[in-house]
């Protein structure tokens, strides 16, 4: 991890602190499998407001950036919510294991080490309580689903813009830290990859413009802190089925029998 005098601050105002954490929690909700409360939000025009002017505050030199943002805003207000629900699980199934998964350690190398996925996954809850982030018992997905990580990098953009504001030099310090550490190692890595998988799947637009979106801001992110994101070729783990029982009970949407088989 870099010291404080090698870091490279990404976050270097208050006003761009708090905008990248709106933006990545619009993000968040634009992944997460998609509810009466969370899908009525993104498409309220207040919402609407605050997330063009949260990208132009956190990405003001980055070109292309407002156009991808009103794409995915187009495409997520002209999307009603059942469509946007069969939408969902045309793209990414009932189970954790697909195409294009949305989870970071399905992306990765066959010939890493079994203990690859429980010790990631490990490294991503513990970076997550080190900010206050802990998952509610009734959340049915792992710590790595996108939309849990998007979550993660609204509170961690929350927790630098109020370190920056009350000029805590410590937690400004630690912030850039721990956003080195999640783009290099977590968020940077494979969101490429997810989103080049999920643009050769053709899904519904708003989907796609969703994952244009975020895979430009996560690039810009890791620009700033001199970090070279994951390739857009990155893998998808194999498995041996017999001998793989991981996340057979804990996963899934919420409603769905253990290992998010369909109901009967």
């Amino acid at each position: 991890m870099p010291t404080v005098f090698e870091v490279r601050h990404l976050n270097r105002d208050v006003e761009g602190a708090a905008a990248r954490s709106f933006a990545y929690r619009f993000l968040a909700e634009a992944f997460a499998f998609p509810e009466p409360e969370g899908w009525a939000w993104l498409q309220r025009s207040d919402t609407v407001r605050a997330f063009r002017a949260a990208i132009g505050s956190a990405w003001p030199t980055v070109s292309g950036l407002h156009e991808l943002a009103n794409m995915a805003i187009g495409a997520l207000a002209s999307t009603g919510l059942e469509t946007a629900r069969d939408d969902h699980l045309r793209a990414f199934g009932y189970t954790v294991r697909g195409a294009c998964p949305p989870h970071e350690i399905e992306y990765g190398d066959n010939r890493a080490d079994a203990l690859f996925r429980p010790h990631r996954l490990a490294n991503l809850a513990a970076l997550y309580r080190a900010f206050g982030m802990e998952l509610d018992e009734l959340v049915r997905e792992r710590q790595d689903h996108l939309a849990i990580e998007c979550e993660f990098a609204s509170i961690l953009a929350a927790r630098s813009a109020h370190a920056l504001e009350t000029g805590y030099e410590d937690g400004i310090a630690a912030c850039e830290n721990a956003w080195a550490l999640f783009l290099r190692e977590h968020i940077g890595r494979w969101v490429q990859a997810f989103a080049s998988k999920l643009d050769t799947a053709k899904p519904a637009t708003w989907l796609l413009a969703s994952a244009r979106l975020l895979a430009a801001v996560v690039r810009s992110d890791c620009a700033s802190l001199g970090i070279v994101p994951g390739a857009v070729d990155v893998g998808l783990v194999s498995y041996d089925v017999a001998g793989d029982d991981f996340c057979t009970e804990t996963c899934g949407l919420p409603g769905m029998p253990a290992a998010g088989a369909p109901p009967d």
